[in-house]
């Protein structure tokens, strides 16, 4: 293997970085799999790492990822609903092509498609379900390849322990209900298991918007003195009416209404994953984890314009995965050295029949990568690694077939200092890339095919993290530099490649355990998203928040009771495909959110209440076209309060 002509960069940006103010990197003191794909207690590798463990999760009464993870340190989520159906989320800066730029997990298995655009599934995942979430910011394009570009965010779920039952009620606002039960055990022969099903409906803020959902889990697991096995089975049915975008007049006169030229959008999707893995003791330095997956997408929606009716289109998609790998842990004079090393294969057939015309996609994309992490002193560690993966195309769409192949090869470096027990810093470069899907090959809106490139770039970082006595603070600085990006044009509905593209920022977290029962926390990011080249020079990429920011609090009241408060803004934006600026910007907003728990022997009540001010505001838009063919701003308006009551029972 062998570094790309950018990697000779990473040299370069090692030297410049420490001429920069050194900031934040988490210190993992916990288990965690995103830095080496393995779970183990944290080593010292390079890289800005926050989990978000279980108590957490349960403090703030989320239901949805698209709650948990807004405007943390960082992250963007563009929501078209706001019950996270439709939610995306963006690291680095991305809009509207987030969902192939962020790379999403759960427990190391991509809900990314590699194949086509459609954005992963974060409804997939039950807050119930999850036991920790990884985040992982900048780019991991060594480590986890295609699409991990501007950052990671990997879903743990729990495990099954002893035995015991939930049986869970909730209602809220717009005619949501739901009902949910699991059961679980870990048996004395080593076998455990963990069944969950969940059956969830609403009305949703927007007319035309009715959802329901239906989701079945299954987790068996096997331990033995040597290793453990493990298989799981989900499936998820849902059913969405879709609402369309409203302009600003339609807006002023009803904010919940959808227009009649989307009467009769909708979605019906069914998911199955099958999953088995292995994780097996090699002797006394090596492992080997290994996973095979299975996963079919079967799809019907209708979506229209406003200047052209829609029609019924199916979309079929089956992907196979099998990603093993081996990790070697070797004691020497200055700590522990780590290897991992593996492979990732994936295969996708892939079948759109709309009106325009029939696409389907043969596709294979391999690659194989390392990483090791190298002690040279009690406090100081490097990391390099290498990826080389080959992408094959096979593509038969209106214009016949073509067979489009690439590969990339791409490197990481970086280092680590633990300059005290509570202050650690650390430099990172890596570099990173992203395929073009088949709709953005084909252009199939418009039958017209673009000739995309494939987006390759490097990410460099700087950081530093001090935790001591209750008080934690983390700031990071970053800089990603993209060739080629791949972007979609709203308003001449095209995929397109931008010229050179550049992003900065800065990232700022704080935690500060103020008694025993009191804590406050906050966030800050700060990002400039700018194409430098080409007819764009110097314009802001849409849809991307300059500034974004939380604080919340958590007070337990009683050994059972919990209040949890956050605040959330986000600064305006560039309207989606306003790539020359022109247009009016999407308005910055800012909101109150609030949760409480209350527990007593089994039973469990949980309240949620989003935007308790009641404000008005629009968390995506861009701009469309009306009926006379005029680009004009079109929003996604965003639900005002709205509530969620959950009633909770546990035995076992």
């Amino acid at each position: 293997m062998y570094f790309s002509k950018r990697s000779r960069l990473i040299t370069t940006g090692l030297l410049l970085l420490p001429s920069l103010p050194l900031f934040a990197a988490s210190d993992l003191p916990t288990i965690a799999v995103s830095a080496s794909r393995h779970d183990q207690a944290s080593i010292d590798t390079p890289a800005n790492i926050t989990v978000i463990d279980r108590e957490e999760i349960e403090q703030s009464g989320s239901q949805t990822i698209q709650q948990l993870l807004q405007s943390r340190s960082g992250i963007q989520i563009d929501s078209l609903y706001g019950d996270g159906s439709k939610a995306v989320i963006d690291m680095r800066g991305f809009g509207a092509t987030a969902q192939s730029n962020t790379l999403v997990l759960v427990d190391g298995r991509r809900l990314n498609n590699t194949g086509d655009t459609a954005a992963p599934d974060l409804n997939s995942i039950d807050m119930r379900r999850v036991e920790r979430i990884e985040i992982v910011q900048g780019s991991a394009g060594v480590l986890y390849g295609n699409q991990a570009v501007g950052g990671m965010v990997n879903i743990i779920t729990r495990l099954a322990n002893t035995f015991s039952t939930n049986v869970s009620l909730g209602v809220g606002s717009y005619q949501g209900r739901e009902g949910y039960v699991d059961i679980e055990d870990r048996l004395d022969n080593g076998l455990a298991y963990r069944f969950s099903a969940k059956h969830h409906e609403s009305d949703n803020y927007r007319d035309n918007n009715e959802t329901e959902r239906k989701d079945y889990n299954l987790r068996l697991d096997y331990d033995y003195a040597s290793g453990g096995i493990f298989f799981e089975q989900q499936r998820t049915e849902e059913y969405q009416q879709l609402p369309g975008a409203l302009f600003a007049d339609e807006m002023a006169l009803d904010r919940t209404q959808s227009v009649s030229a989307y009467d009769g959008d909708f979605a019906d999707a069914e998911t199955d994953v099958s999953r088995i893995g292995l994780q097996q003791s090699l002797g006394s330095h090596w492992t080997f984890d290994g996973e095979l997956t299975y996963r079919k997408d079967d799809r019907e929606f209708q979506t229209s314009f406003r200047t052209l009716p829609g029609s019924i289109n199916t979309q079929d998609r089956t992907v196979k995965g099998f990603n093993p790998r081996v990790i070697g842990q070797f004691p020497i004079a200055s700590g522990e050295m780590q290897l991992t090393a593996g492979a990732d294969l994936e295969r996708t057939d892939y079948k759109l029949i709309t009106s325009f015309a029939p696409t389907i996609l043969d596709q294979s994309v391999d690659a194989i990568y390392a990483q090791i992490t190298i002690p040279a002193s009690e406090k100081l560690s490097i990391t390099g690694g290498l990826r080389h993966s080959s992408i094959d195309n096979h593509i038969e769409s209106y214009l016949g077939i073509d067979q489009l192949d690439d590969s990339q090869t791409v490197g990481s470096l970086g280092a680590s200092f633990r300059a005290t027990d509570a202050l650690r810093l650390f430099l990172r470069a890596d570099e990173n890339f992203r395929y073009a899907t088949v709709e953005e090959h084909t252009n199939p809106i418009f039958g017209n095919p673009t000739g995309l490139e494939n987006q390759t770039g490097i990410s460099y970082e700087a950081g530093a993290e001090w935790n001591r006595d209750g008080f934690s603070t983390k700031l990071a600085l970053f800089r990603l530099d993209l060739e080629n990006e791949i972007s979609f044009d709203a308003s001449g509905y095209s995929n397109i490649n931008l010229e050179d593209t550049s992003r900065k920022g800065i990232t700022m977290e704080a935690n500060w355990k103020v008694a025993p029962d009191f804590s406050l926390g906050g966030s800050l990011s700060y990002t400039d998203p700018r194409i430098s080249d080409g007819p764009y020079d110097g314009n802001r990429i849409p849809l991307v928040a300059a500034r974004t920011g939380k604080l919340t609090g958590d007070w337990r009241i009683s050994s059972q009771w919990n209040l949890f408060a956050e605040g959330i803004f986000s600064s305006e934006r560039v309207l989606g495909g306003d790539f020359s600026n022109s247009h009016e910007e999407l308005p910055g907003y800012g909101m109150l959110n609030l949760g409480s728990q209350f527990t007593s022997g089994p039973w469990h009540i949980g309240l949620r209440i989003d935007n308790l001010l009641d404000r008005e505001y629009s968390n995506s838009g861009s701009v469309g076209m009306d009926a006379s063919f005029a680009n004009r701003a079109a929003f996604f308006p965003a639900p005002e309060r709205n509530l969620w009551l959950t009633l909770n029972y546990h035995f076992g």
